[in-house]
């Protein structure tokens, strides 16, 4: 590994006049939350201060400027850091403690020595980190208001920081101050190899939250070998950044397995670096500012398909889109079908788009229903990615996605529905065919309810227009179950139905209107649950609206 530099290092002497440290644009947000910042401050505060502690590995990769590091691994730790050295310098009224510290988060202007003012760390969010941390005093006047991320994750740092070390003495301060610096070690590994750093970074494991396989992807496609020019760079990453924050951290990751399937067309070989790296990288997707633009583009097109579903132009379909879409986005877990959509969407914009989002819906049914494995699944999923490359009408694609209707309503008709996993999303799909489309109506059912109850109680009414001995025949299938929008009470859902229906359905069915059908009946009969059962099986694949 060229010119590696390592060892272990005291905090103090990393944080020394000759060393300056700055993120880069490539890092993912300062993500750290309360438990991060409570576990830090306890382990420290609780800590033996005359023995060395451990504060993990940095991974550094040196610029072309003596002593000044990009920081590859480490960033949330160092960070977090030095918000704890700027809160005990706001701590103590020791000069000869204040100032010390100060020049570990500031090197000051030495106009003899032509030495400029310099942070040590430069974050990305330079404005508020300032105020907080790096001006003396910060941490004491803190800004109010609603702050974005990650500039209100340092005010929260601020206030656990400061809560505890308020309980702390002067003299307590001055050793706690003194253990951080002197005994607080990190092992720093810097190398002026920019691919070599972040092979380092992939064999370190430390207690921050580690670069993720997109973040990598962003920093190889952003390296100076790949894209010269400072200004792109800087606008790309800041691009990256805004998708980020927009979507959030984890949906904006989600979309990058969606990419290489669209792709790829076929199951993963290897994790999503070596996806990318062997299999997507000068075959499909150039590297560089072409890698960049085309995460954007899937980035809006997600967005319009599953967070604001504002696709489709006519408004009729727009409303059924968007309340279907909310369901299967609820409770479909696997997310291939995903990027069948976005492919299909990609390609053909919103014509036909709910017509094919039907198809994908029974398609990822029979599979639910099936219990279909990881292998089967990719298959199906990458036949229909490669009939949208190759067909030339959205009709064409829609005819080709085969699927079983026949398994899919017995699924719907299993007499143990209750039990099976699907059977939330059969609930929620036959609330959707009984709605009117004329406004959008996103379902989100707490919990699923027997309208007869799994074992009514001894000498119930319910024993008397119910045999015990078939009640199990069909207490669970899909005509005698409703969703409800509270908790369950076990002691209500065995009451009468007359009682049950007046207090305990009544007011946690009322957004749902196939469940609140259920309060309409005088009676709850096994012909009533029949009936409610097969009308369910007759009417379930049925398009909305």
């Amino acid at each position: 590994m060229k010119d590696l530099d390592g060892g272990t290092v005291a905090l103090g002497s990393l944080l020394s006049q000759n060393s300056f440290f700055r993120i880069p644009e490539y890092q993912r947000p300062y993500s750290w939350d309360k438990e991060n910042f409570e576990d830090l401050i306890d382990d420290l505060a609780d800590a033996d201060w005359s023995q060395q502690y451990f504060l993990g590995t940095i991974v550094l990769h040196s610029t072309d400027k003596p002593g000044n590091y990009d920081v590859v691994d480490g960033q949330q730790r160092m960070t977090s850091l030095m918000i704890l050295l700027a809160c005990l310098r706001d701590a103590t009224s020791d000069p000869e403690l204040k100032t010390p510290i100060q020049q570990k988060i500031l090197q000051e202007k030495n106009r003899v020595d032509g030495i400029p003012e310099q942070v040590r760390l430069e974050v990305r969010d330079t404005k508020v980190f300032s105020e907080i941390v790096v001006t003396m005093g910060g941490t004491k006047s803190l800004p109010v208001g609603k702050l974005p991320e990650p500039e209100s994750r340092y005010v929260l740092a601020v206030r656990i920081f400061s809560e505890r070390i308020e309980k702390l003495s002067e003299g307590e301060i001055g050793d706690f101050i003194a253990f951080i610096s002197q005994h607080c070690v990190v092992i720093k590994l810097a190398t002026s190899s920019f691919n070599d750093a972040f092979r380092l970074f992939t064999i370190v494991n430390d207690r921050g939250l580690q670069l993720r396989r997109i973040d990598v992807l962003k920093a190889a496609n952003m390296s100076p070998d790949v894209i010269s020019k400072d200004t792109l760079r800087n606008h790309l990453a800041t691009r990256w950044s805004e998708y980020e924050i927009d979507l959030g951290s984890s949906t904006f990751e989600s979309i990058f397995p969606l990419i290489r399937l669209v792709y790829v067309k076929d199951k993963p070989q290897g994790d999503l670096l070596h996806e990318f790296d062997d299999r997507i990288f000068g075959k499909k997707i150039k590297r560089g500012e072409t890698f960049f633009n085309t995460v954007f583009e899937f980035a809006d097109l997600y967005r319009a398909l599953f967070v604001d579903r504002d696709i489709i132009s006519i408004d009729s379909e727009s409303i059924i889109y968007n309340n279907l879409v909310h369901i299967m986005d609820k409770e479909f877990s696997a997310s291939e079908w995903r990027a069948c959509l976005l492919m299909f969407a990609r390609k053909f914009g919103d014509t036909n788009l709910l017509n094919f989002l039907y198809v994908l819906e029974k398609v990822y049914l029979e599979q639910w229903v099936a219990g279909v494995r990881k292998d089967e699944r990719y298959s199906a999923y990458t036949k229909i990615l490669a009939s949208i490359e190759g067909a030339a009408t959205t009709q064409e694609v829609i005819d080709s996605v085969k699927f079983d209707s026949l398994a899919i309503i017995k699924g719907v008709g299993n007499p143990r529905l209750y039990g099976a996993g699907y059977a939330k999303y059969v609930l929620l799909r036959l609330e959707l065919l009984a709605c009117e489309h004329d406004q959008v109506r996103l379902i989100n059912a707490r919990s699923i309810e027997h309208v007869l109850p799994q074992e009514p109680k001894p000498g119930s009414k319910w024993l008397e227009q119910h045999s015990s001995g078939e009640i199990p025949d069909y207490v669970h299938s899909v005509g005698n179950l409703v969703l409800i929008s509270k908790a369950k009470n076990s002691s209500a859902s065995n009451n009468e139905f007359e009682q049950k229906i007046k207090k305990y359905l009544s007011p946690r069915v009322s957004d749902y209107p196939r469940s609140a059908q259920v309060t309409s009946y005088p009676s709850w009969t096994k012909k009533i649950i029949q009936d409610r059962t097969n009308e369910a099986v007759q009417n379930f694949l049925n398009d909305l609206g």
